[in-house]
């Protein structure tokens, strides 16, 4: 039943249905803020999945290779530098 949250369902939820949930599962969700009942369901039925490579055209092959992360620094240190070569 509470396996099939998406974490989208989580975030919408009331915090009654989050309440039902977390008791679902043991908890006791008496002493949970809403945050609180949402990070811990999160943790417990969103399977967690690797961030997937950014795709953007007119990037060199290798950075497809690079972490999310990198690549996001490559694309913004390449945007920073033509708005400068722009500006001079």
């Amino acid at each position: 039943m509470a396996t099939s949250l998406t974490a989208r369902d989580i975030l919408t939820m009331t915090s009654e249905d989050l309440r039902k949930y977390v008791s679902d599962f043991g908890q006791d969700p008496k002493s949970m803020s809403k945050t609180d009942m949402q990070t811990w369901l999160m943790e417990k039925v969103v399977p967690s999945e690797p961030a997937s490579p950014l795709e953007i055209t007119g990037m060199p092959s290798f950075v497809s290779k690079l972490t999310p992360e990198l690549q996001l620094q490559y694309y913004l240190k390449k945007r920073r530098t033509k708005k400068e070569f722009e500006l001079a």
